[in-house]
């Protein structure tokens, strides 16, 4: 009996975690990666194709400021 509580329990945090972290990162925020030879020398300065694996790089990529158009001067705008 003690390990069907565990397994239960268990089950019950990831499936609450999981539905957190969905919400978060549909509406606040969630990481990306962020590529194209338009986001150089800033981002992905070296475009070594053996190397691309390490040296991806992701930002956080915040979603409140869609509500009220509120960007600023030096930000990155990701289209998906």
């Amino acid at each position: 009996m003690g390990t069907v509580n565990f397994v239960w329990n268990l089950t019950k945090n990831y499936f609450t975690f999981g539905l957190i972290g969905l919400t978060v990162s549909d509406r606040y925020a969630s990481i990306v990666p962020v590529g194209g030879i338009s986001m150089s020398p800033t981002f992905n300065p070296h475009d070594d194709s053996s190397m691309r694996a390490l040296t991806r790089d992701f930002v956080v990529m915040e979603k409140l400021c869609l509500e009220k158009y509120k960007f600023s001067l030096g930000d990155v705008v990701v289209f998906r």
